[in-house]
């Protein structure tokens, strides 16, 4: 017997890898569940590219503006996914919506905002 291998289940499997509920195929979540509609805004170049935003950035801001690590990650301070503001995306008159990150501190981030939703306070 062991934990059920579907993320976040506290059943057990007794067979296999998953539990009675997550057995069929079609009960499990999908490992590659699909992106949003707007996530093909971060492959343009005018966001990864060499002269794009996230590059100014970085470069601008090299180190992480909470812990002060090297920064590679550059995180969105306002929603704009559902909104489609490419003036947010773009992180505003100078930048003003972006902020320069560690991998750590972004990742923190990013679970909370998952969990509790954009806007919500990380707590230290």
């Amino acid at each position: 017997m062991k934990f059920c291998a579907e993320g976040g289940c506290p059943g057990i499997a007794t067979t296999g890898d998953f539990c009675e509920s997550h057995k069929e195929a079609t009960t499990r979540k999908t490992q590659n569940a699909p992106r949003h509609v707007q996530d093909k805004w971060y492959a343009l170049a005018a966001w990864k590219g060499p002269y794009g935003v996230r590059a100014y950035k970085l470069k601008r801001n090299p180190q992480c503006e909470i812990c002060g690590a090297a920064a590679q990650d550059v995180h969105h301070l306002r929603p704009w996914k559902d909104s489609a503001s490419w003036f947010v995306f773009m992180g505003g008159i100078d930048m003003e919506f972006l902020q320069s990150l560690c991998k750590r501190c972004h990742a923190r981030i990013t679970m909370n905002e998952f969990q509790f939703g954009p806007g919500k306070k990380l707590e230290r």
